[in-house]
């Protein structure tokens, strides 16, 4: 595929990929960024992209995925510049940070109380950070059911946590 069927196959998107990445970003410069990524990495599969048919589709599909590797990518260099700050931390940062570690073992407590399915579909979602769609294509259940079975879990999640928080402060 040369450049000029490239822009004529690819550019008329663009307005709609803008669309979801401002949707996914929260913001135009990530929008554009995000924008950027998807027609580069678009450029180099040229020759193996899919037939026009379910191009939108496809388009949609990489636009999110690509959101969810920078995303995980953020995380990754946030926690490494965390543990890499030189000096000694304060005592609230210990504090917090000690918080926060009793509080994720108390929540993986709960997850593995869980019944098998929802324990394996909320860890998916909530840990490994994976997407409905790929959760999807793990368990052989809808999106649709996989965002009732993920809202339902973290309603429940959410108030056994509170119970056990308001236990453990009275």
């Amino acid at each position: 595929m040369d450049a000029r069927e490239f822009k004529q196959r690819y550019l008329p998107h663009y307005k709609l990929l803008y669309r979801v990445g401002y949707h996914l970003t929260g913001n135009a410069q990530d929008a554009e960024d995000l924008l950027q990524d998807l027609y580069l990495k678009l450029w180099q599969k040229r020759d193996s992209l899919p037939e026009e048919a379910m191009e939108q589709a496809y388009l949609v599909a990489m636009m999110r995925n690509l959101f969810v590797d920078k995303r995980r990518l953020k995380r990754l260099d946030a926690s490494a510049e965390l543990k890499s700050e030189d000096g000694p931390p304060d005592e609230r940062s210990l504090e917090r940070e000690i918080d926060a570690k009793d509080e994720a073992r108390k929540m993986e407590g709960l997850i593995g109380e869980l019944p098998e399915r929802e324990a394996k579909i909320i860890k998916m979602h909530m840990m490994e950070d994976r997407s409905y769609e790929e959760i999807e294509q793990d368990t052989g259940l809808s999106q649709g059911n996989i965002r009732i079975i993920v809202m339902r879990t973290k309603k429940k999640l959410k108030q056994q946590f509170q119970n056990i928080t308001k236990t453990w402060t009275n």
